[in-house]
């Protein structure tokens, strides 16, 4: 699960910033990929009453688009990263980029070169940043749920930012998909994150909760996988306990 490059394109079509995050997609020349955006945008203004489109997925890629006065913002990710992780990215991105131009003037097709702007699309892109003003609240959650492995008290467990972001993970990776897709329903639908359960073909059980923060604005949602033998209700119960014993961390 990997995004792989941001670019920023002015109206015209030209690409003013291009930043790689991975060696996938480091060969490929951002002026011979922004004439398909510009194609995009074109047909999309000319054929469907100028909405654009947010998300194109293409063969297990996806690019997902913001427009923003004179500038349109994408990024490529694998199409498994969390729609609402990428979105909230790009989101963050049109703001340090809108401050960016209060203190610099960039002519129509220019290319933006700066260490600094550089630096900060990075800590945006990894979410690290928001991460590490909450390490050690997380580093404690994330050794609760090692230990509850380590007793086969549960198979595997994750933990979200409710924007998407993967805090930690022991989850099988399909289930880790289906997780992350779930929670992009439930948010793009109703915007509610109660409880949910579901069992596997192998009977195992998937349960997910939403864990408040006072102290924080947003919540976290964990993942908890239990074992085929452990009863639906004893399952509830457990998870009911992991959430106590997390907000008590908290």
């Amino acid at each position: 699960m990997k995004i792989h490059s941001l670019f920023i394109l002015n109206k015209n079509g030209a690409c003013i910033y291009d930043r790689n995050f991975t060696e996938d997609f480091k060969s490929i020349e951002p002026n011979l990929i922004t004439p398909f955006f510009s194609a995009i945008f074109s047909f999309s203004e000319n054929v469907i009453s100028q909405k654009t489109p947010e998300v194109l997925e293409m063969g297990g890629f996806r690019f997902v688009f913001q427009i923003k006065e004179k500038f349109i913002y994408t990024i490529l990710s694998d199409s498994s990263v969390s729609l609402l992780f990428v979105k909230s990215r790009l989101k963050t991105i049109t703001k340090v980029f809108e401050h960016f131009l209060e203190t610099n003037e960039i002519e129509d097709h220019e290319i933006i070169q700066s260490n600094e702007f550089d630096e900060k699309i990075d800590g945006i892109i990894t979410g690290e940043e928001e991460i590490t003003n909450s390490k050690v609240l997380y580093k404690k959650i994330i050794d609760l749920i090692k230990s509850l492995v380590y007793e086969n008290e549960i198979l595997g467990a994750a933990l979200f930012a409710i924007n998407g972001k993967v805090i930690y993970t022991s989850l099988p990776q399909d289930i880790l998909l289906s997780s992350i897709k779930e929670l992009e329903i439930r948010f793009m639908v109703a915007n509610e994150f109660d409880e949910t359960f579901y069992s596997l073909e192998n009977e195992q059980k998937v349960f997910s909760k939403r864990i408040s923060i006072p102290w924080k604005l947003e919540p976290l949602l964990i993942v908890v996988l239990f074992d085929a033998g452990v009863p639906t209700g004893m399952a509830e119960v457990n998870l009911e306990k992991i959430v106590k014993n997390i907000e008590n961390i908290i």
